[in-house]
C-alpha cells in the first residue's frame, strides 16, 4: 500500500508506564496501518494493550506513561511531536473516540442537546457556526445513526434513554464533529446483542457510504469478521499477526490467533473450549524474545530469547512467529 493512501501509521510504538516506581512495558514495537476508508481490526485479551494505543493516538495517555519510541503518522504529521495547538486541532477534527460505556460518556444531568452542541461548537470552533445551524447539524447526525424523532432525543436527558440509544448519540456526536479517523473502543461490550449488532451495522455502513477510516477495538472475533476489512492481533503489547480479515480467518498462522479461534463456541454444539492455558505475562519482566512464548505449544528454542520479524504468509497477510516461518505451526 502507497503511503498516502494511509490515514494512520503507528510505526514501532513502545510505551511503559512508572507505577510505584516500578516500569511495566506494555507496548512493544506496535505497527499498525489504516487505510482510508477502510475499517481496520485490532483484536486481543484484555490487558493485551487495545486501550493504550487508542489513547496513544490520540494523545491522552496518563501522566505516568513513557512513550519510549515510535512514530504516530497522521496523515504524514507525527501526533506525538504536534505542538498543543495543532494535537487540539487533530481532537477536533481529526480523530473521535467512540467509548465502550456510554454512560460515562455522556453526563447524567445535563440534556443532550447540550452537550451535543457544546461538543459541535469546539470541534467547530473555527468556522463560526451559529448555534441554529449547529443545531440543525446534530439533528442530521441524529438521523444518520437512525434514531427516531430526534428532536425529542436532543431535549432528553441521558439517564431517559436506553443504551443503544446513548450509543448512537455518542456515534452522531462524532459524526457530526465530521472527524476523518473514527477509534471504536469496544462500542457494543455494554449493550445487549441485538443492540450491539444494529450499532455494529452502523458503523459499518457509516464507513461504505460516508468514506470514514475506523479502528474497531475488541476481544471478539465476530465482531472483526462482521465490520472490518483488515485485522491486527495483539498480544501483550505486541501485534503478532495481521492482513486480509478473510485471509487471516481463513489461514491463522500465528499460534496465539490460532487459540483464539479454537475458543470460539462450534456451531455443532460438541465440545467445550477449555482456553487458552497459562496468562498474559507481567508487564514489568515481559519475556526477552516472543511474548507468547510460555503459553505456546509451539514454541522452539529461540523463541525464548529472539524476537519474530514479520513472515509474509500470502498476499496481505503476515505474521510474526519463528514456528510458522519453518512450518512447523498446524492449525486444525
Amino acid at each position: 500500500m502507497e503511503t498516502n493512501n494511509n490515514i494512520l501509521e503507528i510505526k514501532d510504538l513502545s510505551v511503559s508506564y512508572t507505577v510505584a516506581n516500578v516500569v511495566t512495558h506494555v507496548l512493544e514495537k506496535v505497527n499498525l496501518t489504516v487505510p482510508k476508508g477502510k475499517s481496520v481490526g485490532l483484536v486481543g485479551e484484555s490487558g493485551c494493550g487495545k486501550t493504550t494505543t487508542m489513547r496513544a493516538i490520540l494523545g491522552v495517555l496518563p501522566s505516568n506513561a513513557n512513550i519510549e519510541s515510535g512514530e504516530i503518522l497522521f496523515n504524514g504529521t507525527d501526533v506525538l511531536k504536534m505542538p498543543y495547538n495543532q494535537l487540539q486541532e487533530f481532537r477536533q477534527t481529526g480523530a473521535g473516540l467512540i467509548f465502550q460505556d456510554p454512560s460515562s460518556a455522556l453526563n447524567p444531568v445535563i440534556s443532550i442537546k447540550k452537550q451535543f452542541l457544546t461538543s459541535l461548537k469546539y470541534a467547530h470552533k473555527d468556522k463560526n457556526y451559529s448555534s441554529a445551524q449547529l443545531y440543525d447539524k446534530a439533528i442530521e447526525a441524529l438521523n444518520a445513526v437512525s434514531l427516531a424523532d430526534p428532536k425529542r432525543i436532543m431535549n432528553s436527558f441521558p439517564f431517559q434513554l436506553s443504551g443503544g440509544m446513548r450509543q448512537r448519540v455518542c456515534i452522531a456526536m462524532t459524526l457530526a464533529g465530521e472527524k476523518e479517523l473514527l477509534l471504536a473502543d469496544e462500542p457494543g461490550t455494554a449493550l445487549d446483542v441485538t443492540i450491539q449488532d444494529q450499532i455494529l451495522r452502523l458503523i459499518k455502513n457509516l464507513v461504505e457510504t460516508l468514506d470514514l477510516s475506523v479502528i474497531m477495538v475488541t476481544h471478539s472475533l465476530g465482531v472483526i469478521r462482521q465490520v472490518t476489512t483488515e485485522v491486527n492481533v495483539m498480544y501483550a503489547g505486541s501485534i503478532v499477526e495481521g492482513g486480509d480479515t478473510h485471509q487471516v480467518f481463513e489461514h491463522p498462522s500465528h499460534p496465539y490467533t490460532i487459540a483464539l479461534m479454537d475458543c470460539l463456541p462450534k456451531l455443532t454444539g460438541t465440545g467445550i473450549s477449555e482456553g487458552i492455558p497459562g496468562r498474559i505475562p507481567d508487564y514489568d519482566h515481559p519475556p526477552a524474545g516472543c511474548r507468547f512464548y510460555p503459553r505456546c505449544t509451539y514454541a522452539l528454542d529461540r523463541c525464548k530469547s529472539e524476537v519474530p520479524g514479520k513472515t509474509i504468509v500470502e498476499d496481505d497477510h503476515w505474521v510474526a512467529c519463528f514456528a510458522a516461518e519453518e512450518g512447523k505451526v498446524c492449525p486444525k
